[in-house]
């Protein structure tokens, strides 16, 4: 059900700009809350799950793009919008 959710979710938030600009100005705790006010039940995990499988997927060189575009985004989620880019 969680990954029912989370792929809804994103869904979701793809088709709506609002969203993807609320989105961008979140931490993982405030994307949760978002989520839930939305209607859809996320866990931190969720989340954490489905950006280690997108890192996973990466090449070397995206990796390395990544890193060099900085790591605290990805973890603390402060850029959901880059994200929700990546999927």
């Amino acid at each position: 059900m969680a990954l029912q959710d989370l792929e809804s979710f994103l869904a979701t938030v793809d088709q709506n700009p609002d969203l993807q600009e609320q989105l961008s100005q979140l931490d993982l705790q405030g994307v949760l809350k978002l989520a839930a006010d939305k209607g859809f039940q996320l866990r931190a995990a969720d989340l954490l799950r489905a950006q280690a499988e997108q890192i996973l997927a990466m090449s070397d060189d995206e990796l390395d793009l990544l890193v060099e575009g900085g790591l605290d985004d990805l973890f603390d989620m402060n850029d959901f919008q880059a994200y929700l880019e990546r999927t």
